[in-house]
């Protein structure tokens, strides 16, 4: 498992806290990839993806390449940032 740290400045982002302490969010890097349905746990780490088993999996990107989170966007289509 790894745990990638989500950089202080998007923080805010992330909305106000879910319950039982996890987010899912979309993730994109600065080379314009998208990582949909991330899942964060404590607030500020991503531990892998929705389908990971308990989301703990392999994050395949590392904290310095995160351009911009997003909550889960409702419509996989939705383009905006």
């Amino acid at each position: 498992m790894s745990k990638v740290e989500i950089p202080d400045k998007l923080l805010v982002k992330l909305g106000s806290e879910m319950k039982m302490d996890v987010h899912w969010i979309d993730v994109k890097l600065k080379d314009g990839s998208v990582f949909p349905k991330m899942v964060v746990r404590g607030g500020r780490y991503i531990t892998g993806n929705s389908l990971d088993n308990d989301g703990q999996g392999n994050v395949p990107f590392q904290s310095s390449q995160i351009l911009s989170i997003r909550r889960q966007a409702l419509f996989s289509w939705w383009p905006f940032w």
